[in-house]
């Protein structure tokens, strides 16, 4: 992977991050599509989650790649085939789930599908956390009861306690836009920042609640759109975005497989607390590998966004 802090010249939106490995294989996927060399495309994406080995981190962040770059046809035809392939059946569950949070109802016999194929994937590689975390994503598409969602929960800190995607799955479970409440919200996090360590792969949660917060609170418009800027000048988020700042730009100081995302989190933030005098530092560790979320979110337009932040924190 390359180093953190690492320059480019140019910015551009790389959903690989800094695996390059990832980003070979996602470029060739891309370009290509469903069209040729089938063979070929499965050999690098099996090469590619073999060896990421018994790093669930690393391995979820490759398989949520992938299940955005292959094609559809390509994931159905792949899991058809190799049924008692684990990680042909997580890369059909995953796509549904990405799929599916597009659409303004996912399709029951899709979820259904990707259900199935999760079960599939437990039972092959009982150990690996990810099939629990697609089953967590799918049940909170359909905003299913705390009943359900928390024994899948359990499954996946009991395989990886500090599961990157399951706890950003969680964050949104349990704000009050879903299906919880702005006091389970702190709870879970209070209990996260207790629990894990400075470097753990759930870094940046915190950073994000604050911006799905400060989001949220725009959305609303009218009054309290005009003083969401405040939120950030709150002494929590205050502390939060000082402990970041102090720690997670320093080369090798962060390193689970979404440590340039986290930075682009910690970068936004940055900008929108109007303290983008401080995030030069982050912005020369990004190294231009800007992320669509969370530039896009009032824009659209993530690569002009992040620039703009970028030339106002390092020009």
């Amino acid at each position: 992977m390359a180093l953190l802090g690492r320059r480019r010249s140019t910015t551009r939106l790389a959903p690989e991050l800094d695996d390059s490995d990832l980003g070979k294989v996602r470029k060739r996927l891309v370009e290509r599509g469903s069209s040729g060399g089938r063979s070929l495309a499965v050999a690098m994406i099996e090469q590619l989650l073999r060896d990421s080995g018994r790093d669930w981190d690393r391995r979820a962040h490759r398989l949520s790649v992938l299940a955005e770059s292959a094609s559809p046809p390509l994931q159905r035809s792949w899991a058809e085939e190799q049924v008692q392939d684990p990680d042909a059946q997580l890369l059909f569950a995953w796509g549904i789930l990405l799929r599916a949070r597009y659409e303004e109802q996912p399709v029951p016999g899709e979820t259904r599908e990707a259900l199935d194929a999760c079960e599939r994937a437990v039972a092959l590689r009982p150990e690996d956390p990810t099939p629990w975390v697609v089953r967590l994503g799918l049940l909170r598409l359909w905003r299913r009861p705390a009943a359900e969602v928390f024994p899948l929960w359990d499954e996946i800190v009991r395989r990886d306690p500090w599961n990157r995607e399951a706890h950003f799955q969680m964050l949104g479970y349990l704000s009050p836009w879903e299906c919880g409440s702005h006091a389970q919200t702190v709870d879970f996090l209070d209990r996260v920042r207790a629990g894990a360590a400075p470097t753990a792969p759930t870094a940046g949660l915190e950073i994000a609640a604050l911006i799905d917060l400060y989001q949220g609170t725009l959305d609303q418009g009218g009054l309290e759109a005009l003083t969401a800027v405040h939120l950030w000048s709150r002494p929590n988020a205050v502390a939060a975005l000082d402990r970041a700042l102090a720690d997670w730009p320093r080369p090798g100081y962060l390193t689970h497989a979404a440590a340039v995302a986290d930075l682009n989190l910690l970068a936004y933030a940055l900008v929108q607390a109007k303290r983008a005098g401080e995030a030069g530092e982050v912005f020369r560790a990004i190294g231009g590998l800007a992320t669509a979320y969370p530039w896009g979110l009032e824009s659209g337009e993530p690569l002009a966004t992040f620039a703009a932040g970028q030339q106002r924190a390092t020009g």
